[in-house]
């Protein structure tokens, strides 16, 4: 049976058990190298102290997992905190579980293992996400199944990846929630209206109220549209069920189609592939 405190994941997304029964031994901390796909490269220094003075006073509960080297030495596929918490509380061995697994596993087993245990900022988690479907072929369906978070939650984080580089900044350094991220999707002037937020500790809602208004003064009711526009757009919109616009940018122009949940995304989809 497996050992579900090592997390719904790492059986359900590796080709790889870890059963129960198998073999817990004790590993000098200093011979265990770290993870070369661990796709994490800032750990909290609060957090781990903590961690730390909680492995103090009583253990470590749940064993790492390593894998052995040619040379006896051991690297680390999973368990980075608590291999850190655990040099910091002064620990000289620490309960690892040896496996053998391939690179590409092991890439996959510390990103995993970042989603599930880490406290991850909103851009490192969705960066997690696309590193999964990208490189490991997951659909964001298998994403939610396996990983207890609902598919429009693990939309939203990868749609953060479309934010300018100067808005991904303010969410890495913290100066952005996830709310405020969130509410900056897909604003041609996202980049000033975050420099707001910051300079005017701005609310969520009042971000949410400022590309709104700005998005009802670029669909103007006034303006004029060009029939033979509206004509493609209402054809657009009987083929694929969806409000559609178009818009002329020179020689070119774009085409966007809105819905309204993730039901209608779906179905839109799905005729895509049909």
């Amino acid at each position: 049976m497996t050992d579900k405190n090592l997390g719904r994941g790492l059986s359900a997304f590796l080709d790889f058990d870890v059963q129960k029964d198998s073999e817990i031994v004790k590993i000098d901390v200093n011979a265990i190298k770290p993870n070369p796909f661990q796709p994490r490269q800032t750990f909290d220094e609060e957090g781990l102290n903590s961690l730390a003075e909680s492995i103090k006073r009583k253990g470590v509960f749940q064993p790492i997992l390593v894998l052995k080297l040619s040379d006896g030495s051991y690297q680390l596929v999973a368990g980075e905190r608590r291999l850190r918490a655990s040099k910091i509380a002064g620990l000289e061995e620490i309960p690892a579980v040896v496996t053998e697994m391939s690179p590409k596993d092991q890439l996959e087993a510390a990103i995993l293992e970042n989603i599930q245990r880490e406290n991850l900022n909103p851009l490192e988690e969705a960066t997690a996400y696309k590193r999964l479907m990208d490189e490991f072929n997951h659909t964001q369906e298998e994403l939610s199944r396996i990983l207890g978070k609902s598919r429009s939650h693990i939309a939203n984080m990868l749609r953060l990846l479309t934010l300018p580089d100067e808005v991904r900044d303010m969410i890495r350094a913290e100066k952005l929630t996830f709310g405020h991220a969130r509410a900056l999707v897909g604003v041609e002037d996202a980049a000033a209206i975050a420099d707001r937020v910051v300079e005017q500790s701005l609310s969520v809602r009042q971000v949410e109220n400022i590309t709104k208004q700005r998005k009802n003064d670029r669909s103007d009711g006034n303006a004029y549209v060009d029939p033979e526009i509206l004509n493609l757009a209402n054809q657009i919109s009987s083929l694929v069920g969806l409000k559609s616009n178009v818009r002329i940018k020179g020689n070119g122009g774009v085409i966007e189609i809105n819905f309204n949940n993730f039901e209608e995304l779906d179905s839109f989809v799905h005729k895509l592939n049909g």
